[in-house]
């Protein structure tokens, strides 16, 4: 009796106390680092994969798979990167990690300047330029995509590593 008698007070006390909508937004802000932080366990999977697979450095990894999405990014556009983009969390920091090339130097710069036919070959070579500034070898390039799409048929929606090689047919 005594039990229910301290239950009942107990739960008296606690619903006539005043609510604070403060402690909730707390609440919900405490999960939020969770949730990023697994994003980026799953981000870092995928940067793992690259990593232990083709023996490359973290910067090399990151940077490498940057480049490939940012071309895959550039031929679908953004309707259909999207899939692409939802399937990997912590692509913005992939993307940021592709090394900045200029434009005029390169095989990707040579290309430039040959008219229809190099622009069509142009986001490949970006690629592969990309790669030597990385320190990668390019026949690591078609590994690398098979890593991406891998990991997009095991975590992404249905269709989204089809989408990946479709923007990405310009290096394979």
């Amino acid at each position: 009796m005594k039990l229910i008698t301290a239950t009942l007070f107990t739960m008296t006390a606690l619903l006539s106390m005043p609510t604070n909508a403060g402690i909730l937004d707390q609440l919900a802000q405490a999960t939020e680092p969770a949730k990023v932080q697994t994003q980026q366990a799953q981000s870092n999977d995928l940067v793992g994969a690259v990593m232990s697979q083709l023996g490359l450095s973290q910067t090399q990894a990151e940077g490498g798979l940057g480049s490939i999405l940012s071309l895959a990014q550039s031929t679908l556009g953004s309707s259909d990167f999207s899939s692409i983009s939802d399937s990997i969390p912590g692509i913005d920091g992939l993307l940021s990690a592709a090394p900045e090339l200029d434009s005029d130097s390169g095989m990707s710069g040579l290309l430039s300047k040959a008219g229809d036919l190099g622009q069509s070959l142009q986001g490949g070579a970006m690629v592969y330029d990309a790669f030597e500034k990385l320190g990668i070898s390019k026949e690591l390039a078609a590994p690398m995509v098979d890593i991406v799409k891998s990991y997009l048929d095991t975590n992404g929606s249905a269709g989204t590593s089809n989408l990946l090689m479709k923007g990405l047919n310009s290096i394979l």
